[in-house]
């Protein structure tokens, strides 16, 4: 009797054994259960943690990191920015494999929540943001949710849980045309050769196809300080794309000598595809 029990013990030891390092290998993502968000389940609000209808903003004695919120109509995603804008780096840890959470509210109440319906492994989590480095977090919103104004929020749990770090009201609208261009935007600092520093745009046209469009459809470039809500005036440009033919690419040079020392955001916006603008490309920049 007592040499069958240990053959059975045995047994189940091996068998533990064979299934642990599939365990341990299983991917850091989380288990998502399916939610129809047409009909919000009134759960979302309480998890995994509470949350209120209120607008977000970085803690004045938090991480010393900056945050932004903004919604892409084309992918119908919405992203967020986290900037360190300090001269040093930043390191930042989560208890579990929940960094961010996103929220959208409509009438006061949760019409959608990223983190709900989600079970996330159980690691601490460790992450350094370099001086001057950002890092965008995207979730996609379900297909089903209506369309109307929303307010949304971001919350980045290695800076806190009890507000949005971030927000911002978007217009989910039912999909439109793909723009044929793809636009990007970088800094390029002062050299000895050039001593004004500058914003350098470059729209290319993805399309197999030469694309002429009328004045009124073009792109704008924006620069405003980090945080404020309102774009400078002697600062950017708009104008329209006019006719780039199939694969080519144009570039877009706006001096910033009139840019006082500090912190900016350049915001690149097209009505190209959609009739209104939206924000089709996104960098963040210190002025010495």
């Amino acid at each position: 009797m007592a040499r069958r029990i240990s053959v059975a013990v045995m047994v189940a030891i091996m068998a533990i054994m064979t299934l642990a390092p599939a365990a341990m290998a299983a991917p850091e993502q989380a288990v998502e259960t399916r939610v129809d968000w047409r009909n919000a389940p009134w759960q979302a609000r309480w998890e995994p943690f509470p949350i209120w209808p209120v607008w977000g903003q970085a803690p004045k004695n938090g991480t010393g990191l900056q945050y932004w919120l903004d919604y892409s109509a084309d992918t119908n995603e919405l992203v967020l920015t986290v900037y360190n804008p300090t001269r040093r780096p930043i390191k930042i840890s989560t208890p579990s494999g929940m960094q961010v959470d996103f929220a959208l509210w409509r009438n006061g109440s949760v019409a959608y929540r990223a983190a709900y319906g989600k079970v996330f492994t159980q690691r601490l989590l460790e992450e350094t943001f370099r001086a001057g480095e950002s890092k965008t977090y995207r979730e996609a919103l379900p297909a089903e949710l209506r369309q109307g104004t929303y307010l949304a929020q971001a919350y980045f749990i290695a800076e806190t849980k009890w507000a949005p770090v971030a927000s911002a009201y978007i217009n989910v609208r039912p999909r439109v045309a793909k723009d044929p261009f793809e636009y990007s935007v970088e800094y390029i600092a002062p050299t000895l050769w050039s001593r004004t520093p500058k914003l350098r745009v470059t729209i290319k046209n993805t399309s197999d196809k030469d694309v002429t469009l009328p004045y009124q459809y073009g792109y704008q470039v924006l620069v405003k300080k980090s945080g404020e809500k309102d774009y400078r005036g002697d600062v950017g440009i708009g104008q329209s794309i006019g006719t780039i033919e199939a694969g080519a690419t144009r570039y877009v040079f706006i001096p910033l000598d009139r840019l006082e020392r500090g912190s900016y955001q350049v915001d690149v916006r097209s009505n190209v595809g959609t009739g209104y603008y939206r924000v089709v490309s996104q960098a963040w920049f210190y002025i010495w």
